[in-house]
């Protein structure tokens, strides 16, 4: 199940992140800065053991994130804090875990975030220089300084070309060219890139990098050698943030064809051997494949962009919740054989955009007017995203999907972001349940059929669940009781094509119907980037509380996993269970520590135990079989 809104768990929770407590406040001209110019002043900067603190809702910051195109999404209770940068890049911190993403690299923070009078604060230092700003002092004057952060040059078959990236949109200008030597400046930027760098097989023999000026008004001037004979362009841009210069006849203004890579990328890796099927097949794709072109078309109510692709490529989209209301999709291993684009829209889709976004990633982003609703389809010569005037509901709207373009064309069903979802209808008030059938417990293996949850490194989230529930129902069966599971094999339950909240109900209505004495759903957790990790029980009803945290005790202390404690959501299946119902996110499936787990036979033998002593804490023994215990 993908979250992008997780819930902090229980009150113990919440009462050990306020224990880090701020050592004193950083009060004064400490909480001034200057960025470009212009004064920021942070009213809620606070000293840290290591380091400084920051409350995502203090004003200074907000002006620093509408200065650089930047935006936060974190609400009351949440455990994840995101910050979105205008390119996009997600940066991602979790309440108590010094670990947090910037995109797709995991670092370590001095201190973990934390919550004070009911404000989330994560480390200052570390999001500055995620944003790649670096805090510098000028005699009393603080300054956050726009970085250089990247210098790349990539060869192919039509030539080579250097890009340039960083903190802001470069101003980046050729000051000298003159025996076999370019000096670039770059005009605002300070740099903390090696000051030498030798580079072999290509035009550039050597690069050397030097920053002068002050704190508030840096230069950095890249001084490139190049090997004799050698020509390049006129400078360019790809996406109107780097800078580029190409060589020998590569033009600056688009990438040229990258060398294959001799390994393929450690997320599509196989799998370590597991009794599970492999994943559904996939495109073979034998080297990077061409993005030729990006059209839309806008109609009454509608607004569509076709992406013309020349091979087969995986792919992978995501979209902010409102008001940021941001849409982009990653076309994997593929070039840009164009020009970059960025055309207006109209009043559904305000802008269209696409560029090269690393070496071997193609980017499109929408900005959406509205929290519209969106489709995204692949076929064999590209994908096709279409748009349309009905606003979705922000709750069960999918956040984010994956799928492949070419032979083996397929758009992977991708699960509502977590928070309040799956509220189509109130669940009827009802007193104290009694079980028709106490010997009865209900497994449900999440997702399944055309919903394959989430999908990463090779292992698909169906799979896992049915695997798990296989296991629990396994042990519980020996212990005495009647089990069954909501499906046993890779199918959708319910009628296929019907809506969410039918094919929801569809699961509780087999535990209802039956008078089952408890429900139990299986799942595996996801996030849009791989630093979130661990195991969370979630209940919702009042009856659900003691049976999931005799869950979540057992979780804790036998599987060996980060343990996230149990968490009042409203989830459909648990809210609409007759009985007292628990849903287990058993790992990340996105964490590469956590996938590890998962793909272990022996460790998901331990979390169904783990899930099975649970039960029998709480339940205690099965009944016997007979009128008084059922079945």
């Amino acid at each position: 199940m993908r979250r992008y809104a997780v819930r902090i768990g229980s009150a113990l929770a919440l009462l050990s992140l306020a224990a880090f407590a701020p050592a004193s406040a950083a009060g004064g001209d400490r909480a001034v800065f200057t960025f470009e110019g212009k004064r920021i002043a942070f009213a809620h900067l606070i000293a840290q053991s290591g380091g400084r603190a920051v409350s995502i809702d203090d004003p200074g910051l907000r002006a620093l994130f509408d200065a650089i195109g930047a935006s936060v999404t974190w609400q009351t209770g949440e455990r994840y804090v995101l910050v979105t940068t205008a390119e996009p890049v997600v940066i991602s911190f979790a309440m108590g875990d010094r670990r947090f993403d910037v995109g797709p690299v995991i670092q370590n923070a001095a201190f973990a975030p934390f919550l004070l009078d009911g404000h989330a604060y994560v480390p200052f230092d570390e999001l500055m220089r995620a944003l790649n700003l670096a805090p510098k002092s000028e005699g009393a004057q603080r300054v956050l300084q726009p970085e250089l952060t990247s210098i790349d040059l990539e060869s192919g078959t039509g030539g080579s070309k250097l890009i340039a990236r960083g903190g802001m949109p470069l101003d980046a200008r050729i000051v000298s060219d003159a025996g076999g030597k370019i000096v670039v400046a770059f005009e605002g930027l300070g740099s903390t890139l090696p000051p030498s760098r030798a580079l072999t097989g290509g035009p550039v023999q050597r690069m050397e990098i030097r920053t002068e000026g002050t704190a508030t008004r840096p230069r950095t001037l890249v001084t490139l050698y190049l090997i004799p004979g050698t020509t390049h362009s006129a400078a360019g841009t790809d996406d109107q943030r780097d800078f580029t210069l190409g060589f020998n006849g590569a033009p600056a203004a688009q990438p040229v064809a990258a060398a294959e890579p001799t390994t393929p990328p450690a997320e599509s890796a196989t799998p370590a051997a597991s009794p599970e099927p492999q994943p559904q097949p996939q495109a073979t794709v034998s080297g990077p494949v061409q993005v030729t072109a990006v059209q839309t078309q806008a109609q009454n109510g509608s607004f569509t962009v076709r992406i013309a692709v020349n091979g087969n490529a995986a792919y992978d989209w995501h979209r902010l919740r409102p008001p940021d209301n941001r849409f982009w999709i990653d076309i994997h291993r593929a070039r840009l054989a164009m020009p970059p684009y960025d055309q207006p829209g109209n009043d559904l889709v305000t802008g269209v955009r696409a560029h090269q976004q690393n070496g071997d990633t193609v980017r499109i982003a929408l900005s959406l007017a509205d929290f519209d609703t969106l489709d995204v389809t692949p076929d064999a010569n590209g994908i096709t995203i279409s748009v349309k005037n009905a606003i979705a509901d922000d709750v069960t709207a999918s956040r984010s999907g994956s799928g492949n373009i070419g032979d083996a064309a397929i758009a992977y069903a991708s699960s509502a972001p977590s928070g309040d979802r799956w509220k189509f209808s109130p669940r009827p008030s009802a007193g104290s349940y009694t079980a028709a059938n106490p010997r009865l417990i209900v497994i449900d293996p999440g997702h399944g059929g055309a919903d394959a949850g989430s999908i990463h490194g090779g292992m698909i989230e169906k799979v896992i669940n049915l695997d798990i529930s296989e296991r629990l129902r396994d042990i519980l069966a020996a212990r005495g009781w009647q089990v069954v599971m909501t499906r046993t094999t890779d199918s959708d339950v319910g009628t296929p094509g019907d809506s969410d909240a039918h094919m929801l109900q569809a699961r509780d209505d087999i535990a209802n119907s039956q008078g089952a004495r408890l429900f139990i759903s299986i799942h595996a957790n996801a996030f849009m980037n791989s630093g979130p990790h661990g195991a969370t029980v979630y209940y919702y009803k009042p009856s659900d509380l003691a049976f999931a945290q005799a869950v979540d005790r057992r979780v804790a202390s036998e599987v060996g996993i980060k343990d996230d404690g149990t968490v009042k959501d409203k989830l459909y299946v648990v809210h609409h269970a007759n009985m007292p119902a628990a849903l287990v996110e058993t790992a990340f499936i996105s964490n590469p520590d956590d996938r590890a787990l998962l793909q272990s036979p022996q460790w998901r033998q331990k979390m169904a135990q783990a899930i099975a002593d649970g039960i029998s804490d709480y339940a205690g023994p099965a009944p016997p079989p007979g009128p008084a215990g059922g079945q």
